[in-house]
Parts: structure tokens; sequence; C-alpha cells
């Protein structure tokens, strides 16, 4: 698989407002929580890791190392599912 063909599949997900998420290329759903969703809209939007860490930071009253953390084990997540 390449990049653009991952950022296509990405793109694909169809998310609702309660942490829904449907792959129309495996015909799996999943649910994930708020943040999550907030993260996902934000690299269908093409936010960079750096743009959803700061985000979320600001929005939280977490330390951005602890941010960072969870985030890369959300990546690793979206990577096994084949979104990235």
């Amino acid at each position: 698989m390449t990049l653009e063909t991952d950022l296509i599949r990405l793109g694909d997900l169809m998310l609702n407002d309660r942490g829904f998420v449907f792959d129309p290329n495996t015909g799996e759903s999943y649910q994930v929580s708020a943040t999550g969703l907030r993260c996902l809209r934000g690299l269908q939007r093409g936010a960079t890791i750096e743009d959803l860490v700061a985000d979320l930071v600001a929005t939280h009253d977490v330390e951005r190392i602890t941010v960072r953390c969870d985030m890369d084990a959300f990546l690793w997540d979206l990577k096994q599912l084949g979104w990235l």
C-alpha cells in the first residue's frame, strides 16, 4: 500500500458525532472516543500530528508528553487497521 492509498482509505471513513466509524473498504465498524473522533477528523482535514497534539494540549489539562504518547498509540492502532 502506498501513502496515497492510505490517505484515501482514511478519507473514505464515515464518522458520526457519537464516535461511530465505518470503513467502507472492509465493511467493519468501530467506536472511538470523542478525542479519537477529533483526531480522525483532523487527519481527514490534513492536520499534522503536531497540529493535533498542540490542539489537545491547548484544550485539555494534560502535559504535552502525555498527549504525544497517547497519540503515538492511537496512530499505531490506525496503522494496524490499515488507515495510515
